[in-house]
């Protein structure tokens, strides 16, 4: 049987599902250990938090959230990759996915998956500050959503 889903406004809710998501995120980030203690400081029990934990989360809608996925070709060196984040961020991008294969004949492929709606320059001024950095053999566009 497919499972059906609602979008419904917090505040027609019971706050008890509110404090399981609040319990979640705490647990999640790591500022609880435990449920117990995770449960304890929003006030619920553990039983509520259990009876709802999987079919309780905040939905996000997705406001112009663009992505854009880049392949780029390093000399494998020290130092690089991180010079290279610090540039993405310099730009307001925020990193969603980072995967870099093992280096052969010293370049390492990398493809990063970036949020760009908050960037502070056109993705063709990113692509050419990311290509006149020293090491940089290549970059590519390779996805826009």
């Amino acid at each position: 049987m497919k499972e059906k889903y609602f979008i419904v406004n917090k505040k027609v809710l019971p706050l008890v599902f509110e404090k399981v998501v609040e319990a979640k995120k705490l647990l999640y980030s790591k500022k609880c250990k435990t449920v117990n203690e995770a449960t304890q400081l929003v006030g619920i029990s553990r039983s509520a938090f259990y009876k709802y934990k999987d079919d309780v989360s905040v939905y996000v809608e997705d406001n112009g959230r663009n992505i854009i996925t880049m392949s780029i070709l390093l000399n494998d060196q020290i130092g690089l990759l991180s010079a290279l984040l610090t540039l993405l961020s310099s730009y307001g991008v925020n990193i969603l996915t980072i995967n870099q294969n093992i280096p052969v004949d010293d370049i390492a492929p990398v493809t990063i998956s970036m949020t760009v709606q908050d960037m502070t320059c056109s993705e063709e001024e990113l692509k050419e500050h990311i290509k006149n950095m020293k090491g940089v053999l290549r970059v590519d566009l390779l996805a826009k959503s």
